[in-house]
């Protein structure tokens, strides 16, 4: 692997620094050579589950995450589409440490192991100078005061909870349901950002308290009124899902950031892509939320080019598990064909 260009920042908290790799489709037909199967269907299932290794292996244990030694990492998916040239992709990673030699090396290692272990369906080029680097980055268009929008998990009100707790739906998808997100992104006229973070956390202690005083109100009560009765099934699962032994977590955020104002109709494709329905799991869907203020519009455009979470209201609003960060952290695969209306950035190497 070449030797990535590492951006190194001091803040308020320590150091931190970045790398960034573009992201190309590898050529069709060296792509499908690779399938262990006996058909593209075969080869579909087999780099899903790369990718879905990819993101198991970026989680962390509750151990892991009050050991002093281990280092804060941040992994970013950050796909632009650039008028005139295409559909860039590139995943970026953040590792925060009280030193700045410490930072330094850590985003090294870092590095080091999304190139070796990031699904092979793909090809990694790293950011060798700064102006690569800001390129996969987008400083250009962070510069220019853009919109900027968060796409969320709505908000789920449950009725005897109104006034006291809510619940957020979950991140799900399908197999291809991604297509609808370059596509959509590469019709876009300006320069638009579609961006994923993704941060190994834990389920804290009193957010497991909080679960459990909801359960208590709600799921364990002895009067349930017949017409809230869909809801309880549906919670008592919810919690479930959060409490089980030993699951692992996330902190997970979607932004789309554009030239002028944010497109309504992109959110939209993006969040029906990653909120859908299945038969036996039915969701609320999503909802998008703006800055409320320039100085909070600022904020977020600074966390944004740090490679930062943009403070959430709650912690759980950002809480995913690791199907959800499945569902959501992942890059397109492209059939032999191509995918129409898609036009992503060729690696150099491949065939005109």
């Amino acid at each position: 692997m070449s030797i990535p260009f590492i951006e190194t920042t001091e803040t308020q908290e320590g150091w931190q620094a970045t790398f960034a790799f573009q992201v190309f489709h590898r050529p069709s037909e060296e792509w499908l050579k690779m399938k262990w199967g006996f058909n593209a269907g075969a080869l579909l299932d087999e780099a899903l589950d790369r990718h879905k290794l990819f993101v198991e292996s970026q989680a962390i244990n509750e151990t892991m995450y009050f050991e002093e030694s281990i280092l804060a990492r941040t992994l970013v998916i950050r796909g632009m589409k650039l008028p005139g040239k295409g559909l860039q992709m590139a995943v970026l990673g953040n590792v925060k440490a009280a030193s700045q030699a410490q930072a330094e090396q850590g985003c090294k290692n870092y590095a080091r192991e999304v190139s070796s272990t990031f699904p092979h369906d793909f090809i990694l080029r790293p950011a060798e100078t700064k102006p690569e680097y800001d390129g996969l980055k987008g400083s250009e268009l962070l510069s220019k005061n853009p919109g900027v929008a968060c796409i969320q998990r709505e908000n789920t009100f449950i009725p005897p909870m109104r006034g006291f707790h809510y619940l957020n739906g979950f991140w799900q998808t399908g197999v291809r349901s991604h297509e609808q997100i370059w596509r959509a992104l590469s019709r876009m006229d300006r320069t638009t950002m579609f961006n994923v973070i993704l941060e190994p956390t834990i389920l804290l202690e009193d957010e497991k308290e909080l679960l459990l005083e909801i359960k208590k109100k709600v799921s364990d009560t002895e009067e349930k009124p017949p017409i809230f009765l869909p809801y309880y099934p549906w919670v008592e699962s919810y919690i479930k899902r959060r409490l089980a032994p030993w699951k692992k977590f996330f902190l997970l955020q979607v932004q789309v950031v554009a030239e002028g104002e944010v497109d309504e109709n992109l959110t939209r494709s993006i969040g029906s892509a990653i909120t859908r329905d299945t038969d036996n799991a039915p969701l609320p869907g999503f909802h998008v939320t703006y800055p409320t203020s320039v100085d909070e519009h600022a904020e977020w455009l600074d966390d944004l080019c740090m490679l930062n979470l943009i403070p959430p209201q709650r912690r759980m609003d950002d809480l995913a598990d690791i199907d959800e960060a499945f569902s959501v952290f992942r890059l397109p695969l492209r059939p032999e064909a191509g995918l129409p209306g898609a036009d992503f950035i060729a690696h150099p190497g491949s065939p005109t």
